[in-house]
């Protein structure tokens, strides 16, 4: 725990991992007695090497820390090699007993809806050539559990007739457990799956039938959404609050920020929530459709009036060969437009 905490990216304060790592540091008995760690340098997160690396001084010796997606940590060549001035391979990681025992334990804690965040260590600083070699220090289980609310919310809009779809970067068994809490279906896809599908008809109908995607990309998220919206011709609305959310949200007709969402995925979205949780969608919901009720019926009693106006008018002319004083047609106009008005305030 110690050493997850040397991570910590003082220009991201708000992020949720490390808060609850911080405060379960406080909290122990490590707190009174490791205060020897000090941050001299960190190279962020982003989305593609799925890691952090920070440089810390112990006691006068470097040591290089790197916390992440544990198939990163491992080996950072795992999935293809990216562009990360730091790449290594801790001790072992050949060994198939060492990478068998840690993917079992992994899908352990995934299947009971925890995340893990894998933590590994090398002493000096691995980008000179004479450091130690990198060796994993554990797994690090974190548990997000979904808002009380979040299934009646589900609920809900599955009433309102609107199909939910959930998209995670977490691994497929987080995804499926988190899944089964909220009431939506376990039908839940790989980000390979995405990627790797060559005919575009058998991806099309996966992203269709899919209850959800899991350990994706931000291009993976934008892919789903495109799909839908471009394919099957649906209207998608998009929730998210980090940056990984921002290229989807900006891609959907309907970009939804959550309460305490990063500034690119608000600047992405249409919508921001300032309540807390997914309830204030539904209300939205609602909210638009009695709005587009209002508006359906003002527009098709106007036209039926101005039709009727028009007709009845024409025929008194054409009849009785008589003109229509025009002060006449605008106090029926008048009239008319009064009689609409409760219409347009009431449906």
């Amino acid at each position: 725990m110690s050493l997850g905490l040397q991570n910590f990216d003082a220009d991201k304060k708000d992020d949720p991992i490390d808060k609850a790592v911080l405060q379960a540091y406080e909290e122990s008995e490590v707190a009174k007695e490791d205060k020897d760690y000090t941050q001299t340098e960190i190279i962020g997160f982003n989305p593609i090497v799925k890691r952090v690396v920070a440089f810390v001084n112990h006691k006068g010796n470097i040591l290089t820390v790197a916390k992440g997606l544990p198939a990163k940590i491992i080996d950072t060549e795992a999935g293809g090699v990216d562009d990360h001035e730091c790449q290594w391979q801790v001790e072992d990681s050949e060994k198939q007993s060492f990478v068998d025992d840690l993917v079992e334990k992994d899908k352990f804690l995934s299947k009971s809806g925890y995340k893990t965040i894998g933590i590994a260590m090398c002493d000096g600083d691995s980008r000179k050539s004479d450091h130690g070699p990198w060796k994993f220090v554990g797994l690090m289980p974190l548990l997000d559990p979904p808002r009380e609310d979040t299934q009646a919310t589900i609920e809900s809009l599955h009433h309102a007739n609107l199909s939910v779809k959930m998209i995670t970067g977490d691994h497929a068994n987080v995804g499926i457990e988190t899944c089964r809490l909220i009431g939506l279906g376990t039908d839940i896809h790989a980000d390979e799956e995405i990627r790797n599908a060559t005919n575009p008809q058998q991806r099309n109908a996966m992203v269709w039938a899919a209850d959800g995607f899991a350990a994706v990309l931000p291009s993976d998220k934008r892919e789903v959404v495109l799909t839908l919206k471009n394919e099957f011709g649906l209207v998608i609305e998009m929730t998210g609050d980090g940056v990984n959310d921002a290229s989807a949200l900006s891609a959907a007709q309907v970009g939804i920020a959550v309460e305490g969402a990063t500034d690119a995925a608000r600047n992405a979205a249409n919508l921001i929530l300032t309540e807390p949780g997914l309830r204030p969608i539904y209300g939205a919901v609602l909210e638009s459709r009695r709005i587009f009720a209002r508006i359906k019926a003002y527009v098709v009693y106007r036209m039926a009036a101005s039709v009727i106006l028009v007709l009845v008018l024409s025929t008194i002319a054409f009849v009785d060969g008589c003109a229509v004083d025009s002060l006449l047609i605008i106090l029926l106009a008048l009239c008319n437009d009064i009689s609409m008005l409760p219409v347009a305030c009431h449906v």
